[in-house]
């Protein structure tokens, strides 16, 4: 297993990507996951890519972001696109998302026939770029209980989706992790792994 962190863990904090690429480094991590909010603020710097990271060590295996599935097609298409294209400047061939802003129960039939349908449209697009399109295990979601996500995977049906394991998450939604593991397994390309001790943190 290659280990990395995740800039989102740092947005609280005023550090530099070249801080925590050189923290991540000194620290025996493999790689750096991108949030996207980070990528796109990096955007003009042209010096920054998989080639000055790869100068620390470290690859980019995935890019962190939200897409927009409940706007137009339009708007969805072109944040697909343009996160597939910074993942490719990383040389990341994961990209990550949430499934919705809706928890699976609260999610009428209709909602999610639409989701469904336009997350497998995103997943077109990523194969078509050269990506992987991952949704994360997640609370308020159609990925927040294992029985959603199970049907989540059956209603799209694309090669490109794979699923993002966060084991907290998982827990949170009250799954034995370790059966929704072995559950998902077939489709688990990336974990997220965090730091708990009780419900209570």
């Amino acid at each position: 297993m290659r280990l990395s962190l995740c800039t989102i863990t740092f947005r609280h904090h005023l550090l530099s990507l070249e801080d925590i690429a050189r923290w991540a480094a000194a620290s025996d991590f493999q790689g750096v996951e991108l949030w996207g909010a980070h990528a796109r603020n990096m955007q003009h710097m042209t010096d920054r890519n998989a080639d000055w990271m790869a100068a620390f060590g470290l690859s980019v295996p995935m890019l962190s972001d939200y897409l927009p599935f409940d706007e137009d097609l339009t708007s969805l298409r072109h944040a697909t696109s343009n996160l597939c294209r910074l993942a490719g400047r990383w040389g990341a061939r994961k990209v990550r998302t949430f499934a919705g802003k809706s928890a699976s129960r609260d999610t009428s039939p209709e909602a999610r026939w639409r989701l469904s349908a336009r997350l497998k449209d995103a997943c077109m697009m990523a194969q078509d770029q050269g990506c992987q399109m991952l949704v994360e295990t997640h609370p308020g979601t159609l990925a927040d209980t294992l029985a959603s996500t199970q049907r989540l995977l059956e209603e799209v049906d694309h090669p490109a989706l794979g699923i993002n394991f966060d084991t907290l998450h998982v827990w949170e939604g009250g799954a034995d992790p370790v059966a929704a593991h072995r559950a998902l397994l077939p489709h688990i390309r990336h974990y997220h792994l965090k730091n708990v001790r009780s419900r209570a943190d």
